[in-house]
């Protein structure tokens, strides 16, 4: 890594604030996936000792952003199709949960709440702002996992969700005309409202695996088997 395309920080944050610019690094695509992390640079870039780098990357590790491999280098996971389809196989699993809780516990504000946050997405497509409308993305699934009032489940999600995070960037980056991101967001608030669990989670899991059929599309399909599992995004 010759050149570092990440902001740099105020060395008396140290750790947390070395994590966030990393994690943020990775999901924007700062450090692009596959690249070799270079603990040396970082430091210097970022003003800090190799220390909290060193620590950072140790729970990026544990959030699946980076692999390390003993005596030798750091990169930055790659995006592959495997990784896609493992992440999201339990996404929908978890969110399908949480939707059908959040069903019997909807109110009108919930309502309310969701339906803005749509609107907001609506907005963001309308002003080419990618980086607000994947905020609100995950911001409204993120809404109705918490509103399952499962504690298990919502500590799971916020597991992966940093991975999800990474995916629903890039796949915002592949869209045309990002008032496809939006798509069937206002459709299941609406057989939410009607309390159809069925439909609901229909569309939910159509939405998910749709997302990640874009996000895996863009590459060539493998040409041998385990060719996919070492794949990069481009």
């Amino acid at each position: 890594m010759n050149s570092l395309n990440i902001p740099t920080t105020n060395p008396r944050t140290l750790k947390q604030n070395v994590i966030q610019i990393l994690r943020q690094s990775i999901i924007d695509s700062s450090l692009p996936s596959g690249a070799e992390v270079n603990q040396v640079q970082i430091a210097e870039r970022l003003g800090v000792s190799r220390g909290p780098v060193r620590e950072a990357l140790g729970i990026l590790e544990q959030e699946g952003l980076v692999q390390s491999t003993p005596y030798k280098s750091v990169i930055v996971t790659p995006l592959t199709r495997r990784y896609v389809d493992e992440l999201y196989s339990v996404r929908v699993v978890l969110e399908s949960l949480a939707l059908e809780r959040a069903i019997d516990r909807l109110q009108p504000e919930n309502l309310e709440e969701l339906n803005g946050i749509v609107e907001m997405m609506r907005i963001a497509a309308q002003e080419q702002d990618s980086e607000r409308l994947a905020k609100t993305d995950l911001e409204f699934h993120e809404y109705i996992v918490r509103l399952a009032d499962h504690e298990l489940v919502l500590k799971l999600w916020k597991q992966i969700e940093v991975g999800v995070q990474r995916c629903v960037h890039t796949q915002h980056e592949i869209y045309t005309f990002l008032d496809e991101v939006v798509g069937t967001h206002p459709t299941l608030v609406t057989a939410m409202a009607e309390r159809d669990k069925a439909t609901a989670k229909q569309i939910l899991y159509e939405h998910i695996y749709e997302s990640a059929s874009h996000i895996v599309g863009q590459w060539p399909s493998p040409q041998s088997e385990g060719e996919g599992e070492n794949e990069a995004t481009k």
